[in-house]
């Protein structure tokens, strides 16, 4: 049996990483840059050989990685994994619009050749009517071959457009299966943002078994964004082909330096305050400290 990896989120991953990841308020603060946002985003490694390398940058066109020699093309079955992260960023988008469809394209090329091969039936018919028109046609006196139920089928097929026939045969549920996912979405970025990218957290449920979900992980290019200027995007990914009962997912933005995004979107959303701001560079250095004996 397959396995998939899984994705959850839990209390005690905020717990165990909030402290440590508030050196992400480190820069410097510009009157650009005056408000901080805390929230759950992730660290992002993509599979090359085999192996996992987290995803240092990218540069409109392909990922750099560390530990790996090669820039790495994000495709839209790269495999990927996301470590949650609660990080605190400068950096805010809006997601507007969001929305997002399941397909098959498997299903789709076996709908296709069940057609093709229900069309040559009905050329085969239509071959031995005009056969029995022939033999008619030179005094035959045989008896007429009655129609069988295919042929009966056939005739009411053959009557139908190729969407219908797609329709027809998608009845039975086979739509819920699902080996693709097509986003769209519009992004307003609070400030410009080049080599932007996204990782897309693909969650589905297994049919009949709402404790049963599998999910996957895949980067999106998403390019330059201009602060507050809406960008339209849309992507598709694709992944093994599975049955469904439910799925969704989450974006998860980036800028090419792989500087964490936060959106309208994202988990545990805050704005901090300057204290707020201040006390988690405190506890930053403190567990610097510590760490350092």
């Amino acid at each position: 049996m397959t396995t998939y990896p899984n994705f959850k989120y839990g209390l005690s991953i905020l717990g165990a990483m909030l402290i440590p990841l508030a050196s992400q308020a480190q820069e410097p603060q510009s009157p650009e840059q005056k408000a901080f946002y805390l929230f759950m985003s992730g660290k992002v490694s993509a599979q090359t050989n085999k192996q996992f390398y987290p995803v240092e940058s990218f540069d409109g066109k392909r990922l750099n990685l560390d530990g790996y020699n090669r820039a790495l093309k994000p495709t839209k079955s790269l495999n990927c994994t996301l470590s949650p992260l609660m990080v605190i960023s400068p950096f805010y988008t809006e997601i507007r619009d969001l929305e997002y469809s399941f397909d098959s394209n498997a299903e789709k090329f076996r709908t296709m050749m069940v057609i093709n091969e229900m069309s040559a039936e009905q050329m085969r018919f239509e071959a031995g009517n005009e056969f029995e028109k022939a033999v008619a046609n030179l005094g035959g006196q045989g008896d007429s071959v009655p129609f069988t139920q295919q042929d009966i089928d056939n005739i009411e097929l053959d009557e139908l457009t190729k969407e219908q026939k797609e329709a027809e045969l998608l009845k039975s549920g086979l739509n819920k299966l699902i080996d693709s996912i097509y986003v769209r979405c519009t992004l307003v970025p609070d400030r410009s943002v080049e080599n932007a990218f996204a990782a897309a957290v693909i969650r589905i449920e297994a049919m009949g078994d709402s404790d049963n979900r599998v999910s996957f992980v895949r980067i999106a290019p998403i390019g330059t964004l201009e602060a507050g200027i809406g960008k339209p995007i849309k992507f598709d990914c694709s992944f093994p082909e599975l049955r469904a009962g439910d799925a969704d997912i989450d974006l998860f933005l980036f800028d090419g330096d792989g500087k964490h995004i936060a959106t309208n979107r994202s988990r545990g959303l805050k704005k901090l305050t300057t204290e707020e701001l201040e006390e988690f560079r405190n506890l930053d250095k403190k567990a610097k400290s510590k760490s350092l004996g």
